[in-house]
């Protein structure tokens, strides 16, 4: 049984409301639990919400819920798609390269993502038995909670996604600044995968850049651009088939049909106060990494038939910026100076302990100047004395390859200088440090049990606080789509002509945290799903007209090209 639910086929029908300007339009209508008054929520045309949705939701939201009527203008092209992000782009490129007229509707006045790796996996050079290890390691990573489906779509399909990226990045102008490959052995050369991972930035650049110059290059190859232009209200016929979207602009309503299907590409839910606190409401207390996710796509799916997917919305939970050294086990104390858990916790899982602080998502890392003799002791990869000035505010004028508003790291000769840098009581900190280092002398920590190869004296001066600020990087749980990203319905019927993308769409990922067990799989799959929604939509197939081959690009980006590939 789903836990979330929006409207079966039978009921979304009954509540249709034709509307006409050109093709029939239809107002959003669906089936709502009852509320504490005993009555379904209504908008102020009467229309129910969705199942889980109710007004909040939709407050937090640009889409509309009342039936939009009145338009300044009409236009109809084969593909829309909602959202210039790191999912929407690639999605009109390749929907316009497959041949399709597009238009790419934006709420911001520019393209914008996140990010700086993409990863996929080369088919041409993996084993069959290597893809199936590879997806059952995924599997365990993932507690076994995600849509097989599309964990055979990104293994089937990302690498392709990946070469094309690197390609089209590089017609851009703007390649990735590191095209690298690694091979992957299970059990023997019968079992092994090739990944391949592009890197766009360094940061501060990331993937930002990289995403404004492939939306340029989309519009000067044909797709028509409509920036503030957010998708508020999709269009549908009489048998529930989606035919466009309404877009607002500054001049009106704009009605988009489309002759083949929309994409929605508008990302998580993460700054929908209302749907944070409905879906996942232990990361209620966090602040948000970006802006503008609003679940738009969600929304509008949910409006038509869809629903959330039903399992634990995984989440991104990092901090890569503050500091180096993320996965290290070293010292964590609270805003207030105490030690508060046992550092042997993965980044990516910190989030599970510190949920419940006064501040959420702030604590520090304390360790001494023998720090690269001591992580080199732990099998880790110290970064060195001189690299780390790059994290510490205002030490140098040009710091590398760091967002200088987000690093957070310091070096003091006395600790209580160093927690006056962190913002954390002087007197608690020296307390903490003074019991840890009885704990490591003892070689036994009976206050939280770490094990003894990770206790490590912190007594040489000087001393390292990084200050760790752990937000929401994404919501990794959307609206349930099938292995093509189609839009389902409560049956898990294909929605007709709706395909959702990015994480705004599906559980590839159905663990608590994001798996980590790919570098680069967030975005990799983001630009995947783009691109296999594109190819579906257009053609009813996921093999691209003119794929590109892992031979012919290892001839034209191997090792010593000028894209300075490193590939083994």
């Amino acid at each position: 049984m789903k836990e979330q639910k929006g409207m079966d086929r039978r009921s979304f029908l009954k509540g249709v409301a034709i509307t006409g300007v050109g093709a029939a339009a239809l107002s959003v209508v669906g089936c709502a639990p009852s509320s504490s008054t005993g009555a379904s929520p209504q908008s102020s045309a009467g229309v129910e919400y969705p199942g889980m949705t109710d007004a909040d939701d939709f407050k937090n939201s640009v889409v509309e819920i009342d039936p939009i009527t009145d338009f300044a203008d009409e236009k109809t092209y084969d593909i829309v798609v909602v959202g210039a992000g790191t999912s929407g782009v690639p999605a009109a490129l390749t929907a316009l390269e497959e041949g399709a007229s597009v238009a790419c509707l934006q709420k911001e006045d520019k393209a914008i993502s996140q990010g700086g790796s993409s990863t996929g996996i080369v088919l041409d050079a993996s084993t069959e038995l290597g893809l199936q290890q590879f997806k059952q390691a995924y599997r365990e990573k993932c507690s076994w909670r995600l849509n097989h489906d599309l964990l055979d779509t990104w293994v089937n399909h990302s690498g392709e996604t990946i070469l094309w990226m690197n390609e089209r990045t590089t017609a851009a102008g703007y390649p990735p600044y590191l095209a690298a490959s690694e091979e992957v052995t299970y059990e023997n050369d019968d079992s092994k995968i090739l990944k391949i991972t592009n890197r766009f930035g360094p940061k501060p650049e990331n993937n930002g850049n990289m995403i404004l110059k492939l939306a340029d290059y989309a519009q000067q190859q044909g797709v028509e651009m409509f920036y503030s232009t957010p998708g508020v209200q999709l269009i549908a016929d009489e048998s529930g088939a989606v035919t466009g979207v309404v877009g607002k602009s500054k001049e009106g309503y704009i009605k988009f049909n489309a002759n083949k299907a929309v994409i929605l590409a508008t990302g998580d839910y993460q700054n929908n106060t209302s749907m944070v606190e409905k879906f996942s409401p232990d990361l209620a207390g966090f602040e948000r990494k970006q802006t503008n996710k609003t679940g738009d796509g969600i929304l509008m799916s949910m409006l038509v038939g869809g629903h959330l997917v039903p399992v634990n919305h995984s989440r991104q939970m990092h901090d890569i910026d503050s500091g180096p050294m993320t996965d290290e086990p070293f010292l964590a104390v609270d805003e207030n100076g105490e030690r508060f858990m046992n550092e042997q916790i993965a980044m990516d899982h910190w989030n599970a302990e510190i949920r419940f602080h006064e501040s959420p998502g702030n604590f520090c890392q304390i360790f001494d100047s023998n720090y690269v003799d001591q992580v080199t002791a732990w099998g880790g990869r110290p970064t060195s004395k001189e690299e780390i000035e790059n994290f510490i505010p205002g030490l140098l004028d040009e710091p590398k390859n760091v967002i200088p508003s987000l690093i957070d790291t310091h070096r003091c000769d006395t600790l209580d200088e160093l927690a006056e840098e962190l913002g954390i009581p002087a007197d608690n900190l020296k307390k903490s440090v003074e019991r840890y280092n009885e704990l490591v002398e003892s070689g036994v920590d009976t206050d939280f049990g770490k094990e003894a190869k990770y206790l490590a004296p912190i007594s040489e001066a000087p001393f390292y606080g990084i200050h760790k600020h752990i937000r929401i990087t994404a919501i990794c749980g959307g609206i349930a789509v099938d292995g093509n990203y189609q839009v389902v319905d409560d049956n898990n019927q294909p929605i007709p002509g709706l395909y959702a993308v990015g994480f705004g769409a599906g559980d590839l990922c159905g663990a608590v945290d994001w798996s980590t067990y790919v570098t680069g799989m967030s975005n990799g799959s983001c630009m995947n799903s783009g691109r296999i929604a594109a190819l579906h939509a257009v053609k009813g197939t996921l093999e691209p007209t003119n794929p590109v081959k892992w031979d012919d690009y290892f001839e034209k980006y191997g090792a010593g090209s000028p894209l300075g590939g490193v590939f083994h």
